[in-house]
């Protein structure tokens, strides 16, 4: 049996590979840990941070600075299923967290996917 492919299906291919290059993220989900403001809000924010690496080494760590509220958010979840079932086990641990809709790394998740794939032949 033949396949027959449309004149151009690899130049498209190629296009859609270079976007994803360029623009490595995609729409999805991580737990938000602190939020706050304040002198004290960095270096709170980097306590927690190191806190979590520690019980909680399988996920990504983010710090980011919107004004005035520094923020720290975990995870790369591509649905919201996804982020809540891993924010049931986090919230033993930390009470005030919720789910936020954010971009995530592609990368990340894909090696994740990739990873998982395997573990499971």
């Amino acid at each position: 049996m033949a396949v027959y492919e449309e004149p151009g299906i690899d130049s498209l291919v190629m296009l859609h590979v270079e976007h994803n290059k360029a623009y490595p993220v995609m729409k999805g989900y991580r737990i938000q840990l602190f939020k706050d403001s304040g002198n004290e809000a960095l270096d709170d924010a980097h306590k927690i941070m190191d806190k979590f690496k520690e019980e909680f080494p399988d996920l990504n760590v983010y710090l980011s600075f919107q004004e005035p509220y520094y923020r720290v958010r975990v995870g790369d979840f591509r649905t919201r299923l996804e982020a809540l079932e891993r924010m049931n086990t986090i919230k033993r641990k930390y009470r005030n967290v919720w789910i936020i809709s954010d971009n995530i790394h592609f990368s990340d998740y894909k090696n994740d996917e990739l990873t998982n794939t395997k573990d499971h032949e």
